[in-house]
């Protein structure tokens, strides 16, 4: 009997357990859910998130258990998804009439991501695995997991994995860098395009991928806060007659994802992640293009509504002057937008 653990001193066992994952998750493709509910009874969620969060894992096998966890549980929600990403069905209501280009008056982009979204994407469901089932209905969904709690799991790794990276790091989770981010940034992918992660987290993510772009916005805001304590600070240094050292109490400068040295697996990861942030942003653009159309049309409406009860009241104008000025009215709505009010 040879321990999960022993495996990377045995390349040949480890390579064969490495496949056999593979394996897994490729018979769970294409939205094969009835295989997906069978391996849920030879790899149950207790050996997922103990393999996911066991950081002495060997490589090979920590990048194998998370592709089988997204194979079995999150692959279709995600593909159901992105078969939607070219497509905007916007419905007009009033979270979409809120919906604006710039989040504030700065008239700076907000980011990716971030704010109120209203197109309209297939959603999912999921059913809790039974191994006694009469019919195939039940199966038809893909296997339940606890999404809030992989959500915190996630974010956690990817946390920890981003603070404890860089040349210093001697023995990484994984055995190298490609297996510590590569697993992690798919799994941060996958629930970024299922849409489980909330505001804060995809600003959360948004720091550990660059904190010097994205979190630009929330340190101008302090920065004048700032810079009044630190006059404040040295003024009282100058009358105790001590010099102000700007550099004591600093903390050193965290950096972020892009901001280190990266192997070519995980600037692939980083790439569709970034990808997948900009669709965000288009589609937010083209909802506030929405938002603003409806507006404009609407006010448009108002005041054609308040010129024409105004010549309706006139009592003094001739069936000649009615006619002509009420002939905008009665044209068709393109030869309406092409008439200047």
């Amino acid at each position: 009997c040879v321990d999960i653990l022993e495996l990377c001193e045995q390349e040949d066992l480890m390579q064969f357990h490495y496949h056999t994952l593979r394996l897994y998750s490729a018979v769970c493709a294409l939205g094969n859910s009835r295989v997906a509910y069978a391996l849920c009874s030879h790899v149950d969620l207790s050996q997922l998130f103990y393999a996911i969060d066991n950081k002495y894992l060997p490589g090979l096998l920590r990048s194998g258990f998370y592709d089988l966890l997204i194979s079995i549980h999150l692959a279709s929600a995600k593909e159901r998804k992105l078969m939607m990403k070219n497509e905007y069905i916007i419905p007009i209501t009033g979270t979409t009439r809120k919906i604006r280009l710039y989040p504030d008056a700065s008239k700076r982009h907000g980011l990716p991501g971030v704010g109120p979204r209203t197109c309209l994407k297939p959603g999912f469901r999921f059913s809790t695995p039974c191994f006694v089932v009469t019919s195939e209905e039940h199966q038809k969904q893909s296997p339940e997991i606890p999404l809030e709690l992989l959500k915190t799991k996630a974010l956690s790794m990817l946390t920890e994995a981003v603070q404890c990276s860089g040349a210093h790091i001697r023995d990484p989770v994984g055995g190298s860098v490609e297996f510590q981010f590569v697993p992690v940034l798919k799994l941060i992918g996958t629930l970024l395009v299922m849409g489980v992660f909330d505001d804060e987290d995809v600003r959360q993510i948004l720091l550990l991928i660059d904190p010097s772009v994205f979190g630009e916005h929330s340190a101008e805001m302090e920065e004048g806060a700032e810079k009044e304590e630190v006059t404040q600070v040295e003024e009282k240094a100058v009358e105790a007659g001590e010099k102000a050292s700007k550099e004591a109490g600093k903390e050193a400068p965290v950096k972020g994802l892009l901001q280190t040295r990266l192997p070519e697996s995980v600037k692939l990861q980083m790439c569709e992640l970034l990808s997948y942030l900009c669709d965000c942003e288009l589609q937010h653009r083209v909802e506030a293009i929405v938002a603003f159309g409806d507006i404009y049309v609407s006010k448009l409406q108002a005041n054609q509504k308040f010129r024409y009860n105004e010549l309706m009241q006139a009592l003094n104008m001739s069936a000649a002057l009615t006619a002509r000025k009420t002939r905008e009215f009665r044209s068709p709505p393109q030869e309406q937008v092409r008439t200047p009010s």
